[in-house]
Parts: C-alpha cells; sequence; structure tokens
C-alpha cells in the first residue's frame, strides 16, 4: 500500500510537540509493516525533523515556510469573521493552491493509495488533489470542541468530503457525527509499553519527592499555573516536596506571569521550571505525581506516559479526554476546581500507600493503548478504505 501522510498545520517540523510526534513515529510504523509512505509538511528548506523517520520513509519538505497571502485577502477574512458570513476564505484558499501546485511536482498522485490529514489545512490540500478519486481519511489530533465545532459551516462542509474521519476518544465520535456527513472513527494514540528500569518506584524513601507536570507553558489549554497556585496552598505542609515543570514557552507573558508569581510567593525553592527536556521518562521515572492541569485534551501523550510510568495523576473533570483517561479514584483524581486540585495533591502527597495503588493502576489502564492494539486498528482502517480508490 502506497500512504501519503499530510501535515501542513504545525508551526515546524523541528518542535518538540506531540502532533509532530505521532506524525512520525506513524510514519515510521507503517513502513515497518511494509507500506511506502510519502509524508508531507511544509517548513522553510533545511529544517531537521525533531522526531527522526526511518530511511525508508520518503521525506517531502514543501519549502515555503510560512505562506503570506495578500493583504486584500486576510482584510477580506477579518470582515468575513467580524459580520459572521459564511464566504469562502481567500487566504484558506491561496495557501491550499500554493501547497497543491508543490505538492504534485513531488508525488506521483496515481501511485497513492490512501491519504492521511493531520489538521483541516492538509485536509484542503487533500481533497483538491484526490478529485474524489484517493480515499481521504482526516484525523482529529485534539477535542472534537477545538478541532471541529470551530470549524465554519463550509469548512465542515469541505471536511465531510473525506472518507473517513478518526478521533481520539469513543466519547468523541458522536460530538463529531453531529458536525460532520461522513464516517467517523475511534483509534486512540500508542501508548508504548515502558521498560521496566523507568517505571517509577513509588514505594522508595526520598529526601525530596517531585509533583511533575509536562506540556506547553501556555495559558488557555495547558494552564500550569492552575497546578502551581494549587501547590502554594499546600506548600507549606509539605517542605520536602517539589513541583517540577517542563515544556516549550509558547506564551512569554504567561511564563512571566508565573515567575512573577513564584517569586512573590517565595516559592523558588519548590517550584522550578526545568525547560524542554530530551528524556521525558527519566524525569518521570524520578516523579511520584502527575499534575495535569489542561482545559481539555485530544489523547494526551504526557498524560499517558505518565500513567505508563505508574504514576498517579491529578486533572479536571470538565477536561475532554483528560475525563476519560483518568478513572477517578482508581488511576488518578478528577477535580472540580483549583481548591479542590490542591486538596487531591495532598491527599496523594500524604499517602504513599494510595500513590502505590493508583500509579499500578494506571499503569495496567494503558494496556489497552498497545502499539499492537492501536496500529492494528489503523490497519484495519486503511485496508477498509483503500479499496475506495477510483482509477481512470
Amino acid at each position: 500500500m502506497n500512504i501519503a501522510i499530510l501535515c501542513f498545520g504545525i508551526a515546524s517540523i523541528a518542535n518538540v510537540s506531540g502532533v509532530e510526534k505521532v506524525f512520525v513515529d506513524m510514519a515510521n510504523q507503517f513502513v515497518r509493516q511494509g507500506a511506502v509512505v510519502y509524508s508531507v509538511w511544509n517548513d522553510k528548506p533545511g529544517v531537521v525533523p525533531y522526531y527522526p523517520f526511518l530511511d525508508k520513509v520518503n521525506q517531502i519538505n514543501l519549502g515555503f515556510g510560512k505562506i503570506q497571502a495578500p493583504i486584500l485577502y486576510k482584510v477580506l477574512r477579518e470582515v468575513a469573521k467580524g459580520l459572521h458570513l459564511n464566504i469562502k476564505n481567500r487566504v484558506d484558499e491561496y495557501k491550499t493552491d500554493r501547497l497543491c501546485q508543490a505538492l504534485k511536482k513531488q508525488l506521483d498522485l496515481s501511485q497513492i493509495d490512501v491519504i492521511i490529514c493531520y489538521e483541516f489545512n492538509s485536509i484542503m490540500v487533500a481533497n483538491q488533489i484526490s478529485g474524489g478519486k484517493i480515499p481521504v481519511i482526516a484525523m482529529c489530533h485534539n477535542s472534537v470542541e477545538d478541532q471541529i465545532a470551530s470549524l465554519t459551516p463550509l469548512q465542515r462542509k469541505e471536511a465531510s468530503k473525506v472518507t473517513a474521519y478518526q478521533v481520539l476518544m469513543p466519547s468523541f465520535v458522536d460530538k463529531a457525527q453531529k458536525f460532520l456527513d461522513t464516517t467517523i472513527y475511534y483509534i486512540p494514540n500508542v501508548v508504548k509499553t515502558i521498560p521496566d528500569n523507568l517505571i517509577a518506584d513509588l514505594s522508595l524513601y526520598k529526601k525530596v519527592y517531585k509533583i511533575i507536570m509536562v506540556g506547553r507553558v501556555e495559558r488557555h489549554q495547558k494552564r500550569p499555573l492552575i497546578a502551581i497556585r494549587a501547590f502554594l496552598k499546600i506548600a507549606a505542609r509539605f517542605s520536602n516536596w517539589q513541583l517540577h515543570f517542563y515544556g516549550p514557552i509558547t506564551d512569554s507573558e504567561y511564563k512571566k506571569e508565573i515567575d512573577e508569581y513564584i517569586e512573590a510567593h517565595d516559592l523558588q525553592h519548590q517550584v522550578i521550571y526545568g525547560g524542554i527536556t530530551d528524556s521525558p521518562l527519566n524525569v518521570l521515572h524520578e516523579a511520584d505525581i502527575f499534575a495535569f492541569p489542561s482545559a481539555y485534551e485530544g489523547f494526551s501523550l504526557a498524560l499517558t506516559e505518565a500513567n505508563s510510568v505508574g504514576l498517579p495523576v491529578v486533572g479536571f473533570a470538565s477536561a475532554p479526554s483528560v475525563n476519560e483517561l483518568i478513572e477517578d479514584k482508581v488511576t488518578g483524581f478528577l477535580v472540580v476546581d483549583e481548591d479542590d486540585f490542591a486538596r487531591k495533591l495532598a491527599l496523594l502527597m500524604d499517602n504513599k500507600a494510595l500513590r502505590i495503588q493508583m500509579g499500578k493502576a494506571a499503569r495496567e489502564a494503558m494496556k489497552k493503548y498497545s502499539p499492537d492494539v492501536v496500529w492494528g486498528q489503523w490497519k484495519a482502517l486503511l485496508q477498509k478504505v483503500a479499496h475506495k480508490r477510483i482509477d481512470e
């Protein structure tokens, strides 16, 4: 099978984020299964992917970098947004045309059996180059509210042209079906089996115990300051505990607000920013609790890696996906607000036996997302849609 995987919605292939990781992992896995894979993205020429592709993956960087549409198109787009007009987005059309022209020069579409799209930008390109003849699978990498409900009526119509739409949680199927007129499939992300030497040993006596957060430092989705404020409420009681947070800073003003908060409350010795980690499993291996204050997720790799290492997790009951990945009072706690977050952290910090019990349950819960299970689901979906290709 010949598969083209398109990912045009990322800032850079050199990023350390989850979508880029899944993009590379998927290409590598399909190659291992015997497929011919073309991984296609658009970045500045010469940019090297952060996550390494296997040699057999055909890598295509269209090389535009950020595509600048004519100013008139941008003005028309903003006017349409302001007036809530259901008209075509000329900026999207301009970028799609540029990407399609470049892609057609580098990829023999007559040899492609299936196109997989990583976001809406890629859907527009795939629909145009396929001409309805090549099956297209679209992926939703975050919550339905974030990535599908937010589409305009015209964009939903375009998204409904794909052969199949994949979502990451069982509850997302019905949610997505309310907005799209195509078949919706549930396939989660892969959670890799963790070697025994990287499993967190929560039974150890330590001079310093650690709560860990891993994710982008930004205000609207990841919200690390909420966990930091919750930790402040109990920090004086737990002088031998620290909160460490890791991840790229995508909102510098928010990071400044966090720094000022930590300094104002004299928490520098207990709340520590570790930057971007190249070895998240090693960081998690040294931890005792995972804090996850996200407002919403698709299928968090950070959360599921923490579970697979054997850490109990505290997250929000209102957060899509988080409220399905965490089994309340079994693999961690689902909380209702910041005060509840602090209470549940304290409960775990006070009770080593509870941490061990929940950590073991969290590891066990991740087995249903093993590589064999998830890639088996993808193989079945690809085989199901590939025969729908229409040859001249």
